[in-house]
């Protein structure tokens, strides 16, 4: 099913080169509304670039300059004719995209434009790098509609805290994207001109990086986070870090620093 939404709609889009993935979501007339065929279509682009050895970053951005409106309304109004199993069965479906994300082993970029609403601000938690545009509006709009946030409440709560996530969920009201980077939901601000640069130049960065080192970084942090034994993180920590220093990425890494050159995968 997600090989035909993508084949044949492109609802999501791949390119690929040096390393990098760049994924747009691709539905313009709808605001890139995350339609179910959209998240089919964004899980199967992310497991294609998650088996790929030579992939490092994944960017994602939404086409003809809007980020994501969130869901699809058309896809919700469905669900008022849906049992509770199917209704059930799409919000799985929007969970496990949250957590593949929240989850990925690469580094994720967020190149966020004019709108991020709802489901959308799902898609910036789970990022690891999110650079938004200073004109972005946000807002977390699923109480107007009667709707509980509900897939995305995890996430969120995980990336800006309790206290800012019952306010903004609670009252709807539309923010800017300083006010997002103030609660850590995303890291930089810059005027629109700017964006594809910086873009670039955090793609360099993340590349010019260990793979094998971001990926077990990414997996310590998500264990810190969610590991309430003390004597597990120790164990956790004094491991990856013994693995890093006598795995060929690592021994590469620092033979390359004292040998003043840049280390292989850099090349």
């Amino acid at each position: 099913m997600a090989s035909l939404e993508c084949r044949y709609k492109n609802l999501v889009e791949l390119n690929q080169s040096n390393g990098i993935s760049r994924i747009l979501l691709n539905d313009p007339n709808r605001k890139n509304a995350l339609s179910k065929g959209m998240l089919l279509c964004l899980l199967e682009m992310l497991n294609i670039v998650k088996k790929d050895d030579k992939q490092k970053v994944v960017v994602i951005r939404g086409a003809d300059g809007v980020f994501c409106a969130g869901a699809d309304l058309k896809w919700m109004k469905e669900g008022l004719n849906q049992n509770e199993e199917e209704n059930k069965a799409d919000a799985a479906l929007f969970y496990e995209v949250f957590h593949q994300l929240n989850t990925f082993p690469k580094p994720v970029l967020m190149w966020v434009e004019k709108y991020a609403m709802g489901g959308a601000l799902g898609l910036l938690a789970c990022a690891d790098y999110v650079v938004a545009d200073k004109a972005t509006k946000m807002a977390f709009s699923e109480v107007k509609l009667g709707l509980v946030p509900a897939t995305i409440a995890p996430f969120i709560i995980d990336k800006i805290g309790l206290s800012d996530a019952r306010a903004l969920m609670l009252s709807a009201q539309v923010f800017s994207a300083k006010k997002a980077k103030q609660i850590g939901l995303v890291h930089e601000v810059l005027d629109a001109k700017n964006m594809a640069k910086r873009i670039d130049e955090l793609c360099h960065q993340f590349n010019c990086n260990g793979k094998q080192a971001m990926a077990s970084t990414k997996q310590l942090l998500q264990l810190i986070r969610q590991e309430m034994n003390e004597s597990i993180i120790r164990e956790a920590c004094i491991q990856q870090i013994a693995t890093s220093r006598s795995n060929d990425e690592g021994q590469e890494g620092v033979q390359s620093f004292f040998e003043k050159r840049q280390p292989h995968w850099t090349k």
